[in-house]
């Protein structure tokens, strides 16, 4: 009796192992996709008022620690469809960013609505994980899919944010 178990259960290890192997050959031959780290969202979010620190209750802190800003409605849950890092000017690190057709028609529409504002309520804040990246001045409607998130990145923080963005390892 004891071995019979004992059998079994080998048999069914046996059996865990070969499928385990199978999918995995599988996967890899037919190109299926394999899980991906999920790509971080953000906030485009319109700056009411900005103040010094340290930072009051319902005001969001720069990534820089410089300054905080009172956020107001704006566009949240974007996922960039493709993000990458490179230099502006051959000097500047930046992310540039592509946002699908929906996110990019509101984007325009945001923008839109900023530019013509006072400062700081021109102000746009790209907001990740709680933090303004960077609050750039919007100076004329964008209308295309692109945005650029500029700030004081070096290579690394840029390469860092823009595989943050289109979902690949930090």
């Amino acid at each position: 009796m004891i071995t019979i178990v004992a059998g079994t259960i080998v048999t069914l290890g046996l059996a865990a192992v070969i499928i385990f192997t199978t999918a995995r050959v599988l996967t890899t031959m037919t190109g299926a996709p394999r899980s991906e780290p999920h790509a971080t969202s953000f906030a485009l979010l319109p700056v009411l008022e900005m103040s010094s620190i340290p930072c009051a209750a319902g005001t969001v802190g720069a990534l820089d620690g410089t300054s905080c800003y009172k956020l107001g409605q704006g566009m949240t849950g974007i996922r960039a469809e493709k993000a990458t890092a490179g230099l502006s000017g051959g000097t500047t690190w930046v992310v540039q960013v592509t946002l699908n057709n929906s996110d990019s028609a509101k984007f325009a529409a945001l923008t839109s609505a900023l530019y013509q504002l006072p400062a700081p309520r021109n102000q746009l804040a790209i907001v990740i994980d709680g933090k303004a990246i960077t609050a750039p001045t919007i100076t004329q409607p964008i209308s295309g899919p692109e945005l650029e998130i500029s700030g004081a990145f070096t290579r690394k923080d840029a390469t860092d944010l823009a595989r943050r963005l289109a979902g690949g390892p930090n």
